[in-house]
């Protein structure tokens, strides 16, 4: 009878443990909310014809957030997505200026100045209330 009620007390134990780790493990990654970002890179109105990354650096932090830089690839297409941890996690709310960088810069239609963040031109607004965002980027060559 001892056995039975040690072997409870022991059940009990365990499940109370696995509960404590699961609460625990499930109380999320501890990491700040991000937006969701996706969106087309377009060279004077037409898909780029080459593949490339863009960098989204931040300039200023929302309130209550703190900066966190993020990055993704494009397409032939342009089509792009974001991540600042996991692929198309988005960005942290806040104001980043961005970058473009071709896959083989010798051959790459996007001008210089699309490839600094400090000349590009190109900025973004992401505010913590927002769903989904697209944001697309029109690059000139002339």
């Amino acid at each position: 009878m001892q056995e039975t009620g040690i072997h409870r007390q022991l059940g009990l134990i365990l499940i109370v443990v696995l509960v404590a780790f699961g609460i625990v493990g499930c109380g999320g990654s501890g990491r700040p909310k991000t937006i969701p970002i996706t969106g087309l890179v377009k060279i004077d109105g037409k898909e780029p014809g080459e593949a490339g990354m863009l960098y989204f650096v931040p300039t200023k932090a929302a309130e209550g957030y703190a900066k966190r830089p993020a990055n993704g690839s494009f397409n032939n297409q342009g089509k792009y997505r974001i991540m600042s941890w996991e692929v198309d996690d988005g960005l942290v709310p806040g104001h980043y200026t961005v970058t473009l960088v071709p896959g083989d810069p010798a051959k790459s239609a996007i001008p210089t100045k699309y490839r600094s963040n400090t000349t590009s031109g190109l900025e973004l607004d992401v505010t913590a209330d927002q769903g989904k965002v697209v944001y697309d980027i029109e690059v000139h060559t002339k």
